[in-house]
């Protein structure tokens, strides 16, 4: 044995090492990347997505209120830029199992199904705000809102817009 060559306390050699610690690398990176493209890491992707979409969209509102957009109009613009991203991305990252036909009228309808489905979240969130707001602060019937609404766009998306019965 050379001194390049010099046996470690658990047997190995100096040289075996690094090799190892990239193979366990790489076998933590590869079981990270499965379980974050898992069905089960699926709502965490979903609460992922949603927390940048509402990023973009704030970061949107700013914009393009200080470049002089009166706020209504800002917060429409913003809105459906961070709509058409959150569609996008869904299908991407969270419902990536999940493919759409390539012909057009079959994306179409899933376009339209994905907004029919915001629309509904949406509904859901004014109710359930107007339903709690008498029994607490605002902020906390705000929480209860996006929550209802958040468990039922979650749902509506993963058995009706994303839906696995092939590609639709």
């Amino acid at each position: 044995m050379g001194a390049d060559h010099i046996a470690t306390a658990s047997g190995t050699s100096d040289e075996e090492t690094p090799a190892r610690e990239r193979n366990n690398t790489s076998d933590v990176v590869e079981r990270v990347t499965r379980l974050a493209g898992s069905h089960a890491a699926r709502p965490i992707r979903f609460g992922i997505v949603g927390a940048v979409t509402f990023a973009i969209q704030i970061a949107g509102l700013t914009l393009f209120t200080n470049a002089g957009l009166g706020s209504l109009v800002a917060y429409m613009v913003s809105l459906v830029i961070s709509v058409e991203f959150n569609f996008v991305v869904n299908q991407l990252l969270v419902w990536h199992d999940r493919p759409v036909s390539r012909v057009p009228r079959r994306l179409l309808h899933r376009w339209a199904t994905f907004h029919g489905a915001i629309a509904l979240s949406l509904v859901i969130n004014v109710v359930a705000f107007a339903l709690a707001e008498p029994f607490m602060p605002d902020i906390a019937a705000a929480v209860v809102g996006l929550a209802a609404s958040t468990v039922i766009k979650f749902l509506s998306l993963d058995r009706l817009v994303f839906r696995s019965t092939g590609l639709r």
